[in-house]
Formats: C-alpha cells, sequence, structure tokens
C-alpha cells in the first residue's frame, strides 16, 4: 500500500540535489551516521540524490536520501590533488554560503541514508552552488564508472606513473583531457604486444593559436617518446592532438579518458560525456 507523502511540499520547502541539512536534520542524521563516520557539528550534510528522487510522489519507489558528510577544511583553498573530482576517493571544494567562504573536504566512503520524508521537517539551510553539485555528483558518479584497464596493460607502465603525470602536468595548459584506445582489454600473455593510440584534446582557444604549432609538435613527441620506452610490451601507434572542437562522439566512441587523478587541466571540463574515465 502505497505510503501518503506530499512531494509538492519537498519541493516548496526548496530540496534538491546539493541542498545542506539544517539543524534539526543535521542532528537526526548524525545519529543514524555509521559508526565509522565521524560527524561534528561543524560538517556540512549534503543531499546527493538526484532531484527527480528528492521530490518523487511515491515514498515507496524512493523511500530515503543519500547524504555525503562535507567537512571544513582548515586551508582557505582547495587541496589541488583532490580538486576538480580527479581523485576517486577524495574530493576538494570551495563552498560560500553567501557570507562565509569555505573550503569543504568530503571522502566517498562518507556517506549514507536518512528516510526521505524527514525532510518535510525543515527547508535546507544552504545549497552548493551548481558547478559545486554538478561537480560532486560527477565525481560520485566516476566511482563506479571510471575506466578499467587489463592488469597486465597496467603492469607494464605503472612504475612510470608519475613521469606520465609531470609529463601531463608540463603540458596542462594545452589539455583538456587525454583518451586512449587500447587494441583489447583482454589479459595478454607476457610475450604479447598491447598496441594503444591517443587522443589529446586541446581547449579550442588555443588550437591554432599562437604557439600552438610548437607545442603540438612537442606533445606529439614527448607522449609517442614517453610510451615508446615500454616497447615491446605496449606498441603506441599513434598520437592525435585535437581541438576539442574537433572532436565528436564517433571519435572517442572505442577510447577511454586517460587522465591522472594528480594533474589538473587547463580546463577540467569533459569534452564530451565520458563512458569512463581512469582514476587508479
Amino acid at each position: 500500500m502505497a505510503v501518503p507523502f506530499d512531494s509538492e511540499e519537498l519541493a516548496k520547502l526548496g530540496w534538491r540535489q546539493g541542498s545542506i541539512l539544517g539543524p534539526e536534520l543535521s542532528r537526526i542524521a548524525r545519529q543514524s551516521a555509521p559508526e565509522r563516520v565521524a560527524v561534528t557539528g561543524d560538517d556540512r550534510l549534503i543531499v546527493t540524490s538526484h532531484d527527480c528522487d528528492i521530490v518523487s510522489p511515491s515514498l515507496d519507489k524512493e523511500p530515503v536520501v543519500e547524504i555525503l558528510r562535507a567537512a571544513v577544511a582548515t586551508a582557505n583553498r582547495e587541496a589541488r590533488q583532490y580538486s576538480g573530482g580527479r581523485n576517486p576517493r577524495a574530493l576538494s571544494l570551495a563552498h560560500e554560503d553567501g557570507t562565509t567562504a569555505t573550503v569543504l573536504a568530503c571522502s566517498v566512503h562518507d556517506r549514507w541514508t536518512i528516510p526521505r520524508d524527514l525532510l518535510l521537517r525543515e527547508e535546507p539551510q544552504e545549497r552548493l552552488a551548481d558547478r559545486e553539485r554538478k561537480l560532486v555528483a560527477e565525481w560520485l558518479a566516476k566511482r563506479y564508472i571510471r575506466a578499467a584497464f587489463p592488469t597486465t596493460f597496467d603492469r607494464r607502465w605503472h612504475t612510470k606513473r608519475k613521469a606520465w603525470q609531470r609529463l601531463l602536468q608540463r603540458y596542462s595548459e594545452w589539455l583538456q583531457g587525454v583518451y586512449v584506445r587500447l587494441n583489447t582489454l583482454d589479459e595478454l600473455p607476457e610475450n604479447v604486444a598491447y598496441t594503444c593510440d591517443f587522443i589529446l584534446a586541446v581547449p579550442f582557444d588555443k588550437q591554432g593559436g599562437e604557439g600552438w604549432p610548437a607545442h603540438r609538435e612537442d606533445l606529439e613527441r614527448e607522449v609517442r617518446g614517453f610510451w615508446d620506452q615500454f616497447k615491446p610490451a605496449i606498441d603506441c601507434s599513434g598520437v592525435t592532438p585535437l581541438g576539442t572542437d574537433e572532436i565528436t562522439l564517433a571519435d572517442l566512441e572505442e577510447y577511454q579518458r586517460f587522465d591522472s587523478d594528480w594533474v589538473s587541466f587547463e580546463d577540467d571540463t569533459p569534452t564530451t560525456p565520458q563512458t569512463a574515465d581512469m582514476r587508479s
């Protein structure tokens, strides 16, 4: 039997994804938090469920909403290695409540649910800005959709992972994303090579601009040189820098995003809806 539920009142109160619990709901949510999650009175408790689920008219179909704990960081700026959603386990994001600017630190493990009808008790205390709300949602989603590569492929190059990160960082101003295509996602025997090729997504306002021809040549040379060191275990068959205005969904259909948790590109906005994202 369906439970009577006033979903319109939830909408009137202003509940949506990115809403932050007020004092009463925070107190209730703290009581139901897992024992491993240490919640303090200063923490922000963010509703991460989708807007449609939050205001669903059916309490039977959507009985709970998910809560993410966000601690107020002592630093006055985002931790670079955890910003932009590039790390799969931790997130650092700026937040302004209208009077005070803070930095919030989130762990992907600090999540739990509360009954959705509790939201009828009070309106949100505050909300994340749209950019930060979207960032949190994408960061949580990447936990499950980030790229997975063959273990044998990873073993053949991961001892040089920091060098790869340094290479990408040097060219971060000229990169918006890196995509890789492997000849197979199967586990191959040691005497059989993986073949890979890369698309380097370049911000459209950089591609073709001043200094671009030289940077394009350097990018191609250095990326290919990095992967050539793993021959014959890995064979790099191509490196293609393309402006983001030149890349289509068809181009990336067989590719997976292949960036690094620790690299901050000039613009972290995805060039296309990502089907996978490497965050190892």
